[in-house]
């Protein structure tokens, strides 16, 4: 179950639609096909939007391995590939091919350049780890200094700068490092003042980067719940502030800033179950303000809908002109209404589709990709069909 996990984070992972031009004469509500991509048939691309296209870059055409299966690494190498596609123009154009292949990579954008942190495939040929960047206006790629340090990481963008930062403490504590475009070369972070912890993830607030943490304790959640820590950093004194701990479990999502607040839009809560509740449910999402210290609830979920049971998933948020998606089955919040909006299904097939690359293109939903599984789950096929939609205003 954590491999599929794996999988289906790694498949999904998309930049927030940045602030730009909103594509003509669609009408929200309904799925759109766009133009096929001038791409083979894959899964598991980095989707990213950059300067008012949205790329689609590497991925894999390998034979799948099932959602439910555990497989040998692919003999053939990921893909170096991609297309930029124009929603206002409904264009694709080819872009050069990256140094290297990838699969499961993810990506984040700075001044409109395209960072992409690729942690390499053990056992896969042309697999390594890389850094890369991409230019659109060149059309040209750059291989970068991996983040040193080893452990698992994981990418933000700041204003000017890309952060790498361990996910867990789990195997000893990782420094989190610092990439300054103008040199090409990383940092290291000031030490944070939380505790060891796991399941780490940073957020820029616009003025501060903001780390999320859960407590490393021998058993998480089994006594009580494990909740959602925070710390912010001012990047230019290098000086480390304690924010007050949440009450968020801080599951199923992912952190986006709108307004100068930190929203993780995850619906649902959890109480710990009928062996150690823990006496009162708590809920995964919630919003920071980290100039005031303070948190706040979510809206509640929509009439009807029951998120702990399981069936109910949150896929991401969208605020005015700006969206965040990190997947396409499921509610996403509108920040701004303070509502939350049911996607529509893609196609009749989609609960048998894994894979699909997915990015926010302005407010819009673009999913491109994938794999269409047959009733067992054990035989699949590659698509490269590419699908967009826009969520009602």
């Amino acid at each position: 179950m954590a491999w599929l996990v794996l999988v289906l984070v790694a498949a999904t992972v998309a930049a927030c639609g940045e602030l730009g031009p909103e594509p003509s004469g669609r009408s929200s509500g309904a799925w759109e096909r766009l133009p096929d991509p001038p791409l083979s048939a894959r899964e598991s691309g980095l989707a990213l939007w950059v300067d008012g296209e949205a790329l689609m870059l590497g991925g894999s055409d390998a034979d799948p391995c099932p959602p439910t299966a555990g497989c040998v690494a692919p003999t053939q190498p990921p893909l170096r590939d991609g297309a930029a596609f124009d929603p206002r123009r409904q264009t694709w154009r080819r872009i050069a091919p990256a140094p290297v292949g990838f699969a499961f990579a993810e990506g984040v954008v700075a001044r409109g350049v395209a960072y992409i942190l690729a942690d390499g495939e053990p056992g896969r040929p042309d697999a390594p780890p890389a850094f890369l960047s991409y230019r659109g206006a060149e059309d040209a790629w750059t291989q970068l200094r991996f983040p040193p340090g080893g452990g698992d990481r994981s990418i933000v963008a700041t204003d000017d700068h890309v952060v790498a930062f361990s996910t867990t403490d789990e195997r000893g504590a990782v420094p989190d490092v610092v990439f300054d475009p103008a040199t090409g070369e990383w940092s290291r972070l000031p030490d944070d003042p939380l505790p060891r912890s796991f399941d780490r993830t940073m957020a820029w607030s616009g003025r501060e980067l903001v780390l999320f943490a859960h407590r490393l304790v021998p058993q998480p959640g089994a006594r009580e719940p494990s909740l959602v820590l925070a710390a912010a950093l001012d990047l230019d004194s290098g000086t480390w502030r304690r924010l007050p701990d949440s009450e968020l479990l801080g599951q199923g999502a992912r952190w986006f800033e709108f307004d100068g607040r930190l929203i993780f839009p995850a619906l649902g809560d959890a109480d710990g179950g009928e062996v150690g509740n823990w006496g009162r449910a708590y809920p995964h999402g919630g919003v920071l303000d980290p100039r005031l210290g303070t948190w706040s609830a979510l809206p509640e979920a929509p009439a009807g809908v029951d998120p702990s049971a399981g069936e109910e998933f949150a896929a991401g948020i969208v605020a005015g002109r700006e969206a965040d998606y990190f997947g396409h089955r499921g509610w996403i919040l509108d920040a701004v209404a303070q509502d939350w909006i049911a996607i529509p299904p893609l196609d009749e097939h989609e609960p048998l589709i894994t894979g699909r690359s997915v990015t926010a293109a302005g407010r819009d939903m673009l999913v491109f990709g994938g794999v269409r599984w047959d009733q067992d789950g054990m035989r699949g096929e590659h698509l490269n069909d590419a699908w967009i939609w826009s969520p009602p205003r």
